[in-house]
């Protein structure tokens, strides 16, 4: 009888779950399209989105416009500013914490910089009690998503990043720490570019079920989509695609690895790059040479900086024609910071492409930039936190979640 009921809440916790989403992904949905939708009968549908709309997650805006004879369907919408994700990104020695509505609308963001004998988390924990419980009943908070530039390694209880200011050691610490620091609530420790990937499936519409999306930021990432299905969740541990090695007696990389991706081609590495290259005007006299300053030097003609981005291209490719040749994906998304490059690396990477590789895969893949904003990835934590963790019919407070 236990079983029973247990078996009960959980397809009413997936029906809920999908109604909810299908409202959140076809805006103004009715009710019987709901019902068509998801092979339920209109009064299960009627009565799960009562619920829905009691406990202010959607809302009636009446009937819609329609050209149908008869009587107009109702139309469902999320409901703003009813209740919140806290996003809290750790990179280097600062944090930035965001408050998002369901609704996807970001209503407030505060920067935040490690100093005395502050920690990630007792700076994240001060945030979130002093600054954003001002603002919003604790109740209206659904959970907290952490997001790290670095592998999760939710087995052993860890993750390792090269962009937080702190030991493997503290690392270990800083899990402890976090479980134990937000007791009332659940919370979600997320990889970055996961949460871009994530972004890019719901908000961009991609429709191959087999894609990589690479992140150009912090470091250089990536997240496989195989069967619509993340690769790894959002731990990031599925590829470590930015310590590929493309010269193994190459530059050193801060993993121990030499020639990595992410030491030749991320951004620290672009300044030694171009005054290997030859002389800029735009470029030798900067101190810190940044994607966008390349692809705005290649623009206007600098043959050095055609010249790096070109050869950039090329390392890129060869990594990405092994990645081809590994999961076969249909679609390749360049996302971060990468589209600061411009057309000529787009186009150098379709080009090489073409004689890199296992041919008969390459040339079904398609490569392009992302059309998203770079701060999608915290739409895409929110979502992955409500889709994956979050449950309608059981409170989670308290219980960590890696990836």
């Amino acid at each position: 009888q236990d079983m029973k009921v247990v078996n009960q809440i959980i397809i009413k916790d997936a029906n809920l779950k999908n109604l909810y989403n299908l409202i959140h992904s076809n805006d103004g949905i009715s009710r019987a399209q709901l019902a068509k939708l998801t092979n339920l009968s209109k009064t299960t549908v009627s009565t799960l989105i009562d619920e829905l709309t009691s406990r202010n997650f959607v809302y009636d805006s009446g009937t819609s416009e329609t050209d149908s004879v008869g009587r107009k369907p109702n139309s469902l919408h999320i409901k703003p500013n009813s209740y919140y994700v806290v996003n809290i990104v750790w990179i280097n020695n600062t944090i930035d914490v965001f408050l998002m509505d369901i609704a996807g609308k970001t209503v407030y963001g505060e920067h935040m910089e490690l100093k005395g004998c502050d920690t990630y988390v007792t700076l994240s924990q001060r945030c979130v009690y002093n600054s954003i419980l001002s603002k919003v009943e604790k109740d209206k908070i659904l959970g907290i998503c952490v997001v790290v530039s670095a592998m999760i390694d939710p087995p052993q209880n860890v993750f390792y990043s090269t962009t937080l200011n702190i030991s493997e050691a503290e690392q270990a610490n800083l899990i402890h720490d976090l479980d134990t620091a937000f007791c009332d609530f659940p919370v979600a420790l997320l990889n970055d570019t996961a949460c871009y990937a994530y972004a890019e499936k719901i908000y961009a519409g991609v429709k191959e079920s087999d894609f990589a999306f690479i992140n150009f930021s912090h470091g250089i990432g990536a997240t496989l989509f195989i069967d619509n299905e993340m690769m790894g969740h959002a731990s990031g541990a599925s590829t470590q695609f930015g310590h590929y090695s493309i010269n193994p007696k190459g530059k050193l990389c801060v993993c121990g690895n030499r020639g990595c991706l992410e030491a030749t081609m991320g951004e620290p590495a672009l300044k030694e790059r171009v005054d290997k290259t030859g002389y800029s005007i735009f470029l030798n006299h900067l101190e810190t040479v940044t994607f966008a300053d390349l692809g705005n030097a290649a623009k206007q003609g600098d043959v050095v900086a055609q010249t790096v981005i070109k050869s950039m291209a090329q390392d890129l490719s060869y990594a990405l024609s092994n990645l081809i040749s590994i999961v076969d994906p249909k679609l390749i998304i360049l996302g971060g910071e990468s589209r600061k490059l411009g057309d000529l690396f787009l186009s150098e990477i379709k080009l090489n492409l073409k004689s890199i590789g296992f041919r008969r895969m390459v040339e079904n893949v398609n490569v392009s930039y992302s059309k998203l904003d770079q701060d999608v990835y915290k739409l895409g934590a929110t979502k992955y936190f409500f889709d994956k963790y979050y449950k309608f019919g059981e409170d989670i407070s308290g219980t960590l979640f890696m990836g």
